[in-house]
């Protein structure tokens, strides 16, 4: 049970890495709540099957926290401009705080 929680998170945390990290852990409790979500849709019907899914949604909860105090992530931000329209979504990289 232990054993099915880590590798489903580490598939689901291989997804989200597919995304472009810096991008995806502005969004972390977004995807903490999708990942958690689909683990206990996808291993619902027994109690080993349920903390399995509880097991891989804390690794995944860990991992994006972990991520997001440590790395530089990009959020996507309204920025002026100098030109028309003057404002334009955009990346903008923040520092970990």
């Amino acid at each position: 049970m232990i054993t099915a929680g880590l590798l489903s998170a580490a598939g689901l945390l291989f997804l989200i890495f597919k995304f472009g990290v810096r991008r995806a852990i502005a969004f972390d409790i977004p995807l903490d709540i999708a990942c958690t979500g689909l683990l206990m849709f996808l291993f619902a019907g027994t109690f080993g099957g349920m903390m399995a899914a509880m097991v891989g949604g804390l690794v995944v909860s860990v991992t994006l926290l972990v991520m997001k105090r440590t790395m530089t992530r990009e959020e996507l931000m309204l920025v002026k401009t100098k030109t028309f329209p003057y404002r334009a979504l955009r990346w903008v990289e923040v520092d970990p705080s």
